[in-house]
């Protein structure tokens, strides 16, 4: 009894100190075909395990790679895996031998007891098992070995009775005398070796546990190392040195950079690794695996960090390489672009002062380029090589469209224009009455937005050119419209008369009289919204007038109430002084949907064409002597204005002595010219009198120019210009020449005396402030009209800022106003 005591304790103490010598078995699972490498197919494995659910007994096939060296024989091993596995006396193990494709079969004592004996099962595996081993389907073949050896334990029970087996008796009583020995050993010392069995399984799986752990730190650390490794290869110390400017920041930063990875980031891994080894060596497993896991992370981020880093600088290396190829390509496109740029002015005799400009800043650009480039400034470089590919671009654009807006301004804008002077004319002729001071005001928009294109085109700015012809064609267009509306509006009065007429014939003359004023207060109203135009409009109302006066009845198409609507709307935005047209982008967003809707339903369009060219002589020669008519005539007395106006008129009174001696003088001074020569010494005058003017402007270092007499002086070069193109044709009309010559001396007559009295004004407003600013600080409300004086002076309201000075001072000194010599004016210094 004590020696089995000793050899318990010494197994035990041998199991708890050497683990790892132990041979290692499968480890046992739950379920009855145990293949854990995979060396069998899955749905073979589940056929097996429901055949033998349905057999009697249990059994428990495991696949192993190899039964040695735990067993120098299948039969052995599953021996010895049906002890380790502690399987009860019931079962049999099957362990198939996939190298030696051996069958080990082993039966438990109940088994062997019911006749399963190593012959019998030796005989058995032998028969059913091996036809299967050599077709490499050992899973069917142990299927059927299984059911062979149920059928014969079944019959063998059946034939056989349990007392004429002196061997099961045998065995029988050497359990029982063996049972009773075990029995005798006390339960704490199996409760012993069931504490050793656990610290040993605890132990066996920390150190598993603690080998895997460790091999996720050597990973974590090799892609560390393996990240600081490409840090290092990045050079940027040499790069640095050799830059400049824009390309020495870049560069600075992408050290900064790479340093904060390198003295930053990578130690914080460090840290982490460290931790992770300190915690599993502690047997802290869940913290190693969540510092590993952190660890992973800011890798990752090192990682895209380092890739982002390398883009950049391949970004600077390109852009310095881009910089130094760009410089010759600029040079050529700089040369073709100026060429063509030359041609084109060469062609059409313009200067495109807007496209030289760009020009010359596209060559200063290069030569900013080619310093930067010497002093190492590569980004610098590359960006202003952008700006001037940008400039060129838009600049070769412009040149590509200069033909097209050619055509356009020179061309089909005076054509539209004529034919616009000829129907409004022919519509006058046939008896119509319509609002001719409403229609000589667009006219007069008319003319000056297209002399205002034509400028643009000169300057090479096509962006305003654009907005010059929209706003000339939504004039233009809704000029016929008011035409349109008002031809309608009599035609329909005069029927609605002829047929009271008929009706009541002594009752026509009242009626009449009451209707006469209604229509020609409702041509006025439409006539009044008149703020665009359009080519085909004008071409249909020649066509009705003709039509009409040839006595066709064919009415014209009726107008929407939406257009009607949307045409009122608009009529705020005209200004009937003639000036320009301020709000051209709302007008053409008001005006052009209905204009479109007319002009797709007009039938006329495009037949203005036919008329012949006897008709257009003499609708020329007719709007030539209503010109003359209109020069011999007194003019027309100013429309009366309301409230508003009245105040803006107050800033800058006029005595009518003046008006007076205006008008004389133009009337005066009207030229008639006869001769070529005649109309180029006009020429000749008119320009050299505008550049007195100019200098004269100058010369007064007045703060800035008044719109209105910009607005002046553009009109006049475009009236000079007109003139010239039309002399250069082959033929022109020397009655058409003089009529622009004239419309330019009115012009230069009104701008002389607009600069001379902007110059005047200028002066005593600014020597009335100056005198009145001694008693700003005395009174309030001297202070408050020299602050609104000093406003009104730098909005280049200079007659007003005077007004408001000399009111300043009349508060303080009480004087009567003094004339205009009574200030002592000093020049301004230039600059």
């Amino acid at each position: 009894m004590k020696k089995k005591w000793i050899l318990l304790c010494l197994a035990g103490m041998m199991l708890y100190s050497q683990p790892a010598l132990a041979a290692p078995f499968p480890d046992k699972t739950d379920a009855v075909v145990q293949d854990a490498e995979k060396y069998t197919k899955p749905e073979d494995q589940k056929k097996l395990t429901e055949a033998i659910k349905q057999l009697p007994g249990t059994y428990k096939v495991v696949v192993v790679e190899s039964t040695q060296p735990e067993a120098q024989s299948p039969d052995e091993y599953a021996q010895k895996l049906y002890d380790n596995y502690n399987l009860p006396e019931d079962a049999m193990m099957i362990v198939l031998d996939i190298n030696t494709e051996q069958l080990g079969v082993y039966a438990g004592p109940a088994l062997q007891a019911k006749g399963a004996s190593m012959t019998m099962l030796h005989d058995k595996v032998t028969a059913y098992y091996e036809p299967f081993r050599n077709q490499k389907d050992y899973l069917s073949g142990i299927q059927t070995f299984l059911d062979e050896v149920a059928a014969e334990l079944d019959r063998q029970q059946n034939q056989t009775q349990p007392a004429n087996n002196p061997a099961a008796d045998e065995s029988t009583q050497e359990e029982k005398a063996e049972k009773p020995a075990w029995a005798k050993l006390p339960w704490w010392l199996y409760a012993i070796g069931a504490v050793f069995a656990a610290l040993s399984v605890g132990l066996i799986y920390a150190m598993i546990r603690r080998r895997a752990i460790f091999a996720q730190v050597d990973d974590v650390e090799d892609w560390k190392d393996e990240l600081v490794e490409k840090i290092n290869v990045m050079e940027m110390d040499k790069p640095l040195r050799r830059a400049s400017g824009k390309t020495e920041e870049k560069y600075m930063f992408l050290a900064d950079r790479k340093e904060n990875l390198l003295r930053n980031r990578i130690p914080d891994v460090d840290m982490m690794i460290l931790d992770a080894e300190e915690a599993c060596d502690r047997f802290r497993f869940k913290l190693a695996l969540g510092l590993l896991d952190e660890a992973r992370e800011t890798l990752t981020s090192i990682e895209q960090e380092l890739n982002d880093l390398k883009q950049d600088t391949v970004k600077v290396v390109t852009t310095k390489k881009e910089s130094k190829l760009a410089i010759p390509e600029i040079g050529k496109q700089l040369e073709q672009v100026e060429r063509r740029l030359s041609d084109l002015r060469l062609e059409y005799g313009l200067s495109f002062h807007e496209l030289k400009a760009g020009l010359d800043e596209a060559y200063a650009i290069r030569t900013r380029i080619k310093e930067v480039r010497a002093d190492g400034d590569d980004v610098a470089a590359y960006d202003l090589t952008l700006k001037a590919q940008k400039i060129l671009g838009r600049i070769t654009d412009a040149i590509d469209s200069i033909p097209k807006w050619n055509e356009r301004i020179r061309k089909e804008l005076p054509e539209e224009y004529r034919q616009l002077e000829e129907g409004i004319a022919q519509a006058a002729r046939d008896g119509y009455d319509l609002n001719r001071s409403v229609l000589d005001n667009s006219l007069l928009q008319a003319k000056q937005l297209m002399m205002a294109a034509k400028a643009a085109l000169e300057e090479g700015n096509l962006e305003m050119l654009e907005t010059h012809v929209k706003a000339f064609e939504v004039l233009l267009d809704s000029t016929y419209q008011s035409i349109e509306e008002a031809i309608l509006t009599e035609r329909n009065g005069a029927a609605s008369a002829q047929v009271a007429a008929a009706a009541s014939p002594t009752a026509y003359p009242a009626e009449a009289e009451s209707m006469e004023p209604e229509i020609i207060g409702f041509d006025i109203e439409r006539s009044a919204v008149s703020t665009g135009h359009q080519e085909k409009a004008g071409q249909e109302n020649t066509i009705e007038e003709h039509s009409e006066r040839e006595g066709s009845t064919q009415a014209a198409p009726p107008i929407s109430q939406e257009a009607l609507e949307t045409m009122a709307a608009a009529a705020p935005s005209v200004e009937p002084d003639g000036a320009r047209l301020q709000t051209e982008p709302e007008i053409i967003g008001q005006v052009l949907p209905p204009v479109q809707e007319m002009r797709e339903e007009r039938p006329f369009a495009g037949a203005a064409n036919e008329i012949s060219g006897a008709e257009r002589a003499e609708l020329l020669n007719s709007a030539v002597d209503r010109k003359k008519d209109n020069a011999a005539a007194p003019k027309r007395q100013e429309p009366d204005y309301d409230e508003d106006d009245e105040e803006y008129e107050l800033v800058i009174p006029k005595m009518a002595s003046d008006w007076q001696e205006e008008e004389a003088e133009e009337e005066a001074e009207r030229l008639v010219i006869e001769t070529e020569d005649e109309a180029l010494d006009e020429l000749e005058r008119i320009s050299n009198a505008l550049v007195r003017i100019r200098q004269q402007i100058k010369r007064s270092y007045l703060p800035g120019v008044p719109e209105h007499l910009k607005y002046l002086f553009e009109d006049i070069v475009q009236i000079l210009a007109r003139i010239q193109a039309v002399m250069e044709t082959y033929r022109y009309d020397i009655e058409e020449v003089a009529m622009l010559i004239n419309d330019a001396n009115e012009l230069l007559l009104e701008t002389e005396r607009l600069a001379e009295r902007t110059i005047s004004d200028c002066q005593q407003a600014e020597g009335a402030i100056q005198y009145t600013n001694r008693y700003r600080r005395q009174n309030r409300q001297v202070n408050e009209l020299l602050t609104k004086a000093e406003q009104a002076f730098r909005q280049l309201l200079f007659a007003e800022a005077f007004q408001l000075a000399e009111e300043a001072r009349l508060i303080v000194e009480g004087d009567p106003e003094e004339t205009e010599t009574r200030w002592l004016l000093r020049r301004k210094k230039k600059g």
